[in-house]
């Protein structure tokens, strides 16, 4: 004879439901995790501006010139492309 059932009356599929509780925890913590993380790189590695890309890759191609790997004609017309 089985007594009163003093459980929370779960059964058999109550740790399904704390399995997708926890997945839904787990996920909303990467979600915060990630946008703050994106937020401080953002500033310091991307470019804000397509002249700030462009100073960049006019330094590039002049440090290519100094280098010898293009020549002054190549540097001239990436100076017209990027100007």
């Amino acid at each position: 004879m089985m007594g009163p059932d003093w459980g929370i009356g779960w059964g058999m599929g109550g740790g399904l439901w704390l399995i997708i509780l926890l997945v839904i925890i787990i996920g909303f913590a990467m979600y915060f995790f990630m946008k703050n993380n994106n937020n401080s790189n953002t500033n310091n590695n991307f470019p804000s501006s397509r002249k700030d890309s462009s100073a960049d890759a006019m330094e590039i191609a002049k440090t290519r010139l100094a280098k010898g790997e293009i020549t002054a004609e190549e540097f001239e017309e990436i100076k017209k492309k990027l100007l």
